[in-house]
């Protein structure tokens, strides 16, 4: 039976950053996503002292980067943490706790060109995208990149394009997390948030996909699924016969660490089916920070290393909760 989810909302896909003056230009410039604002306008500001407890940082200031992902029902944010600890650190795709931005575009000829020309970073064997279907008519075309922080992102150019698609060159997005083990991570995601997976992949390995993110040597399984009532895809994929390090101190200022957000019902009872499941929490004193109004936000640790933030957006001052 599974587990009634906390989850009301989507929030965003995130990731620290060494500097958003480097990497929002990757993503403005480079791939095309639109920024909400000017971000690189904002000065870093100090964070209070339910902020230093929610991020479990001292000393820090910060600023944040959201975009809007055409065709999606989440968005994309980095942060920026500055004058506190900080320690960056590069994840290998395989790595249990690492996360992929997918982003599906209509032309990723238009996109490579711009990469190219920025020297950016490529994972793929060979620095072009490949067509994993081993069909020579089809036009499905897929790339794997690292932004300055070494967060990865696929491009994929679907064959046919979706006939419902937004305008513009990217039409859709989807997350894919790396997972250390299966069958724990779907009971996990399951038991913390409702997780409805789809059938778990048999194991197998493919030399197109093995050039599409850089491995040799490797084979994976893939779990697909989603948070019920909500329509992101998320794909777990557990890697085998490759080298893997999780990482679990990475902390929310730590450069290049993910996490993805979530709107919730009741913060309380949402950090007490997490910790059942086998979870952890990231905020300082290992309880969520609330403000008035009935807002209040925390972060906590997945299994696999990753961090979520769940959070609750109250009632704007001067209404009344129906």
């Amino acid at each position: 039976m599974w587990a009634q989810t906390p989850v009301t909302a989507l929030g965003n896909l995130a990731h620290a950053v060494e500097s958003l003056d480097k990497t929002v230009p990757f993503y403005a410039d480079l791939l095309g996503l639109a920024p909400n604002g000017n971000p690189l306008a904002a000065k870093p500001q100090p964070l209070d002292a339910d902020m230093s407890r929610f991020t479990n940082t001292q000393g820090s200031s910060f600023r944040v980067a959201t975009f809007r992902i055409p065709g999606a029902n989440f968005g994309w944010e980095l942060t920026e943490f500055t004058g506190g600890a900080r320690k960056a650190d590069r994840f290998a795709i395989q790595d249990p706790g690492s996360a992929t931005l997918a982003l599906q575009v209509r032309d990723i000829d238009t996109v490579m060109a711009k990469l190219k020309a920025a020297n950016a970073q490529v994972v793929t064997t060979g620095g072009v995208p490949v067509n994993p279907t081993g069909n020579p008519n089809s036009k499905l075309r897929e790339v794997v990149v690292r932004d300055p922080d070494g967060f990865f992102v696929e491009l994929q150019q679907p064959d046919p394009i979706p006939a419902n698609a937004p305008q513009g060159n990217i039409i859709g997005g989807s997350i894919q997390i790396s997972v250390e083990d299966t069958d724990k991570s779907v009971k996990f995601y399951k038991e913390a948030f409702g997780f409805n997976a789809r059938p778990s992949g048999q194991w197998g390995t493919n030399e197109t996909v093995l050039k599409l993110i850089g491995l040799q040597g490797a084979q994976w399984r893939i779990t697909h699924g989603a948070i019920p009532g909500q329509t992101a895809d998320f794909a777990l994929i557990e890697y085998k016969g490759v080298p893997r390090a999780a990482k679990r101190t990475m902390g929310a200022a730590d450069p290049g660490s993910p996490a993805f957000t979530m709107v919730v019902d009741d913060l309380d009872a949402a950090v007490a089916q997490w910790k059942a499941a086998g979870g952890t929490v990231v905020t300082g004193g290992g309880t969520p920070v609330k403000r008035a109004g009935g807002a209040g936000n925390v972060f906590v640790r997945d299994i696999n290393g990753m961090m979520w933030e769940m959070f609750t957006r109250g009632t704007p001052q001067g209404k009344q909760a129906k």
